[in-house]
């Protein structure tokens, strides 16, 4: 497998990670920016990513939230 190829796979897999769990995303993001271990501006693309799926995970919920309650049951 070549470099590239292998890399493409790990910026998607991350990518997706965000989608799927953007507060533990966010959370590895500071730990490794309060270690010293990435600079400051280093996965910010990741860092927005995160932001982003946070946002909509919570407008579904508010959405989810406010749904009659004969449309929640089916």
């Amino acid at each position: 497998m070549s470099v590239d190829l292998y890399r493409r796979r790990i910026a998607a897999t991350v990518v997706e990670l965000a989608r799927d769990d953007p507060f533990l995303v966010k959370e590895v993001i500071t730990r490794l920016r309060t270690a010293g271990e990435i600079e400051a501006d280093d996965l910010v693309y990741l860092d927005r990513i995160a932001d982003r799926w946070i946002t909509i995970a919570q407008a579904n919920a508010q959405r989810g939230s406010s749904a009659h309650p004969r449309q929640t049951h089916g």
